[in-house]
């Protein structure tokens, strides 16, 4: 990289740290209620960008999958997209901006009562800062690492000081507030820059059809847009099992830390109100299925048609003109060594990639902190003073990374068995949670135990010790399907077997969250006056709606870049007609003839006894 390049890459970084700090007095003026939930202030569009952002990570990880799967290797993710990003945007997102806490460790006092209740909370509040919040900082701190090095030729250990130690700056003093402000201004420097290079890689490797004539050359497979993948080996296909156990798991990811459950739920629970929580999950479904993603398929099919993976190399040949490639996580930086780049271009996409890792690691020390301080912190010390809180918050943070990298340099290895891992399996086991808890009375806080306390243990003894993270020797169905019912079996076993929670408890839960699903007997004895949970029938219909509209959206997605019009236009029409149908009915008061959420009122009103605070 030249003088030029790491200019526009300090630029950024620059830009980064400034936003961040800005906001440092509006995110430290009424402690944690300010730091972790941004006054509880974030309109629609800023949750949805930031969960966009969030979920973004690494722009590299998309060009390997692609290299490694064809074009149908987005599925390895929409499968399960599809269906709980819809879903929490129907029924979980109000949900969590109804009950009024930090985080949703929170929740589990407010669902179950007594001693077991707060042990339960603060064993959840461990796990899931020091296990799945450090787990997945590792994840993408390793990748990042490892996408980045071959352009600024620089070891894991001086990337992860350089960039991840500016981030947890900006993030120890900015609070969520400072996460957003910079993940919007991440979020534009992504798009205009994956947009820039891959016009310009297009366009330096012969345009589009002479890629697309390459690749069904010798890989015309790859271009196959949806699953089962039938590849020339094991390791580069993907089984259609595999992706209705990920279809299956999508229904139940909104109790996902790393999904519906975790820095998204925070972006709810941070809200201006029910309707903006909803609407910016609805804006966030079409950013992050499809949006975001548009220029890196394209950029993926360009590295696809000159890279050959190393494991299908060893069942057939590399073809001439095709260049090896060891580790397809290299894919990404090796296309921009490849490509004939103008001074300061390459500084921009190392910036892009750099925007990438930051917005979700920012997110992710934000959410993981914000756990021991709500949950560990201050019960322990409930006379504590907000300077004190907010500077335990910012030390927590700073830990929190340090711990991150430890993982990064040391454990995190074979790329697409940790994408798996992190995607799936490392919370299948707690996907249940998401329905018991809110939809079944009598699921009690020790099943809630039992899936805190076995679920993170289990997942890694069965992905990494019994080997399904090697999908040559076990497909990846089999070690998804073995956790998902493990959990069933054990989590309503647990529950039958031990007593249910005392009808006060229940009944204070249900007032504050006003859930659907099996709730009658408790409205029932406590004679409640309270507003009554939405209608099922109206959350099924609206349910199904959005997810058919967002698998119109991912065809489409697919279909643009093989000129399959007939799909595009159907997908389109699909997601456009649905989409339309759907936010009438979500956002309309329910009237005689049923219809979709709660009323408008309902929607609109602020919580009772929450301050408002000027807009961000």
């Amino acid at each position: 990289m030249s003088t030029v390049d790491w200019a526009v890459v300090a630029v950024v970084i620059g830009m980064a740290v400034v936003a961040g700090m800005a906001v440092t007095r509006l995110s430290s003026r009424h402690g944690a209620i300010s730091y972790f939930t941004s006054d509880r202030n974030l309109p629609w569009w800023a949750i949805a960008i930031s969960n966009t952002a969030t979920y973004q990570s690494g722009n590299g990880g998309f060009v390997m999958l692609l290299v490694v799967y064809g074009l149908a290797a987005n599925w390895l993710w929409w499968s399960s997209w599809i269906m709980w990003m819809p879903l929490v945007a129907i029924v979980w997102a109000p949900l969590w901006r109804r009950m009024r806490i930090i985080t949703t460790a929170e929740l589990i006092t407010l669902r179950y009562g007594g001693r077991p209740a707060t042990v339960a909370r603060r064993a959840y509040a461990v796990v899931c800062c020091f296990g799945f919040s450090v787990l997945l900082i590792g994840y993408i701190t390793g990748f990042f690492a490892k996408t980045i090095a071959p352009i600024v030729q620089m070891s894991e250990l001086q990337i992860l000081l350089i960039f991840g130690g500016t981030t947890a700056l900006y993030t120890m003093f900015g609070g969520l507030m400072g996460v957003v402000v910079t993940e919007v201004l991440h979020f534009a420097i992504m798009v205009a820059g994956c947009t820039a290079f891959m016009f310009i890689a297009v366009a330096q490797h012969g345009g589009w059809a002479e890629i697309l004539g390459r690749i069904s050359a010798v890989r015309p497979e790859a271009l196959t847009q949806i699953p089962p993948v039938l590849a020339a080996a094991p390791d580069n296909s993907i089984a259609l099992l595999t992706v209705l156990v990920l279809l299956l798991q999508g229904v139940f990811f909104a109790g996902s830390p790393t999904a519906g459950e975790g820095s998204t739920a925070q972006r709810f629970m941070a809200a201006r109100n029910e309707r903006h929580a909803m609407a910016g999950q609805l804006f966030n479904c079409f950013l992050a299925l499809s949006f975001r993603i548009l220029p890196l398929i394209g950029v993926g099919l360009v590295a696809l048609s000159v890279f050959w993976p190393a494991s299908l190399a060893k069942q057939v040949p590399t073809p001439p003109g095709m260049t090896t490639i060891d580790d397809p996580v290299t894919a990404w930086a090796e296309l921009v060594n490849r490509c004939q780049l103008p001074p300061g271009l390459v500084g921009l996409l190392v910036a892009v990639e750099v925007a990438a890792y930051t917005s979700t690691l920012s997110a992710l020390i934000n959410w993981g902190s914000s756990f021991v301080i709500n949950d560990l912190y201050r019960p322990l010390v409930p006379r504590t003073t907000i300077r004190r809180e907010i500077w335990v918050s910012r030390f927590t943070t700073l830990v929190l990374f340090v711990a991150a990298s430890a993982v990064a340099i040391l454990f995190v290895k074979q790329m697409v068995g940790w994408f798996m891992f992190i995607n799936s399996a490392m919370v299948i086991f707690l996907l249940p949670l998401s329905f018991f808890r809110f939809f079944w009375w009598r699921f009690n806080v020790w099943g809630e135990l039992a899936a805190i306390v076995l679920g993170l243990p289990l997942s890694i003894i069965v992905w990494f010790g019994l080997d399904f993270q090697n999908s040559a020797a076990h497909p990846m169905w089999q070690g998804l399907g073995l956790l998902f019912a493990l959990s069933f079996v054990v989590l309503i076993g647990v529950t039958l077997l031990t007593p249910a929670e005392s009808d006060e408890t229940l009944a204070r839960f249900y007032a504050r969250c006003r859930p659907p699903g099996l709730w009658g007997r408790i409205r029932a004895h406590a004679g409640m006056s309270a507003p009554a949970a939405p209608p099922i029938a109206p959350l099924i219909v609206n349910s199904i709606l959005g997810i058919l509209a967002c698998l119109g959206l991912v065809l489409a997605t697919n279909a643009v870049f093989v000129g399959d019009w007939p799909r595009v236009l159907a997908g389109l029409a699909a997601a456009i007609g649905l989409g339309a149908w759907l936010v009438r009915r979500m956002f309309e008061p329910i009237g005689p003839n049923g219809g979709g959420g709660e009323s408008a009122a309902a929607l609109d009103s602020t919580t009772r006894g929450e301050q408002q605070h000027p807009t961000i």
